[in-house]
């Protein structure tokens, strides 16, 4: 499949995932018709984010999915254990953690970890978009602006995450 397929079966996913959450759509007004229009709905939105999180750009072969997949769970495990407070044998854990996952990336090379540690970003950042929008019903407005928020999310390269990263540590510094 090439990355063309990719991106149209993701715009088709997410042409569904709108017409469904905004469309009035023909229906009787029950109960029963408003939670079944509301399944397919979040299927379809399903169906988006798993279409937009497949076209990832660059073909990994199974065994550097592997890696990737438990280099950042070791980023996941060290920023926990890298939290504030706790003591010695917490700061013995994470120094134990960083030293696993250096030594992961001496066997597979900064380019997995660079990807890794992108994935893990945006793992994050879309926790951070959902959990924005799930208390609350979402109106059409809000599912255009988090729909193209999810694009933009999954389209950004390694190098312009470095690049932001790298701004917000200046800015940090200097305020």
């Amino acid at each position: 499949m090439s990355e063309d397929d990719d991106t149209t079966a993701a715009e088709a996913s997410l042409r569904k995932a709108v017409e469904q959450l905004c469309g009035d759509g023909p229906g009787d007004g029950s109960k029963a018709a408003q939670e079944a229009a509301q399944e397919a709905a979040q299927e379809a939105v399903q169906e988006a984010v798993q279409a937009l999180a497949d076209g990832s750009g660059k073909a990994w072969t199974p065994e550097q999915e592997k890696q990737i997949g438990a280099m950042v769970e070791q980023i996941r495990k060290l920023r926990y254990l890298n939290r504030p407070g706790g003591g010695w044998w917490r700061r013995r854990r994470e120094w134990r953690a960083r030293e696993q996952l250096v030594n992961m990336m001496m066997a597979s090379g900064p380019e997995l970890l660079n990807e890794a540690e992108l994935r893990h970003w945006k793992s994050h950042a879309m926790v951070e978009l959902l959990l924005k929008f799930m208390d609350t019903a979402m109106r059409k407005d809000e599912t255009v602006e988090a729909l193209a928020r999810i694009e933009a999310l999954n389209a950004v390269p390694y190098k312009d995450y470095q690049q932001a990263r790298k701004k917000l540590a200046e800015k940090e510094a200097a305020g």
